[in-house]
């Protein structure tokens, strides 16, 4: 019989059960989301950049620059310049680009541009002036392009700085648009401080249903900066009287309910521009936006008839010259960091003499139904 000799007893260590990460796939997931959009979004911030190139001196010169010299007499043609239809695929309920036009029609415009969030409309309609509002972050930072020529994506969904905004216009500017800077005062998007470090801006909206401010102009100009006045409704929705003449969907009307666009009372029609009397089809707009050869205006409450524009003139003694048809109650003279040269009241003509200490003027003209801006007269070389 064999006999059984016991060995040494080897002790088996317990085998250890590590967590599966599988259960923590879905956080896991979306930091790895989060981590790759935050180096995209750090890649595109360092690498698509346009530096200032603004001096920040003021206009001088013994030329001095008159965007009004061709213009013809007391008429001209209004224009709405920011308005949003439903072109876009997330904005279904808002109105059709036919709607838009034909109520503004009704009211006397003489043309529209539809500046839908990242779109160039591409209807087959030639007749309304094409734009784009770019921007996607929720500062409202936004930028408004007219006559651009295309699209292009916001590569800033998150964050832009000076320099990426730069850029943006830049690129607009090279695609056929007139650049402006909209609504400012909402959410305070565009403080004075930020659009004074900005460049390739062409306008500012000063008149506009988030806030009306001519000053800024006067920050802006006093640098040196050629900025024109804008002026416009940004509409999204038309009041309530005017949506129920509509023939809508059930579904658009009970978007509309639920998103409490109807029932408003609405900004339609009160901020818009006026260019020389022609200029009306996108071409001949762009030209007058790009040579600041127009007027805002701000009409003071719904249903009063359009406060007329002057005729500003220079003549050989360098003297600037109001005239219009119609009484105004105040004519102001406004120039550099907004001082108030001269006021003439209760008059349809005024005559201001431009000083060799004024690098610019600027005209408000204020009416019985609404105020009127110019754009600035301004020395150069």
């Amino acid at each position: 019989m064999l006999l059984h000799i016991p060995g040494p007893v080897l002790e088996i260590e317990a085998k250890v059960t590590r967590p599966s990460l599988w259960k923590y796939r879905y956080p896991l997931f979306a930091l790895a989301m989060l981590g790759i959009l935050f180096f995209y979004q750090l890649a595109v911030v360092l690498l698509l950049r346009k530096s200032s190139q603004h001096s920040d001196a003021p206009f001088s010169g013994s030329k001095i620059i008159n965007p009004y010299t061709h213009w013809n007499g007391n008429t001209g043609e209004k224009i709405s310049l920011h308005t949003h239809s439903e072109e876009v695929w997330f904005t279904p309920e808002r109105h059709t680009i036919q709607e838009i036009k034909a109520e503004y029609a009704k009211e006397g415009f003489s043309n529209i541009a539809v500046t839908d969030y990242g779109q160039v409309s591409n209807t087959e309609d030639p007749s309304y002036i094409r734009g784009l509002e770019w921007g996607q972050n929720v500062k409202k930072r936004h930028i408004l392009a007219i006559g651009i020529q295309k699209a292009f994506y916001d590569y800033f969904p998150i964050y832009a700085s000076r320099e990426n905004l730069n850029w943006v216009m830049d690129r607009m500017k090279k695609l056929g648009g007139y650049v402006i800077l909209p609504h400012p005062k909402l959410f305070d998007s565009y403080s004075k401080e930020e659009m004074s470090a900005l460049d390739g801006f062409q306008a500012v909206e000063v008149y506009s249903p988030f806030g009306d401010d001519a000053k800024i102009l006067d920050t802006l100009l006093s640098s040196g900066k050629n900025v024109h006045c804008m002026a416009s409704d940004d509409l999204h929705y038309f009041p309530e009287t005017i949506v129920q003449k509509f023939d809508q969907p059930f579904w658009k009307n009970w978007i509309q309910t639920l998103g409490g666009q109807r029932g408003r009372k609405g900004e339609s029609f009160l901020r818009y521009i006026v260019t020389n009397a022609g200029a009306k089809d996108q071409t001949s707009v762009v030209e007058a936006l790009q040579s600041g050869s127009f007027y805002c205006v701000k009409k003071f409450f719904q249903g009063a008839s359009d406060p007329m524009v002057p005729q500003i003139q220079m003549n050989d003694k360098i003297q600037i010259q109001v005239t219009s048809k119609e009484r105004y109650l105040e004519i102001r003279f406004i120039g550099q960091k907004g001082e108030i040269l001269q006021v003439s009241p209760d008059t349809s003509s005024a005559t201001y003499q431009m000083l060799e200490s004024d690098p610019y003027v600027r005209v408000e003209l204020i009416a019985l139904t609404g105020s009127i801006l110019s754009n600035a007269m301004f020395r150069t070389n």
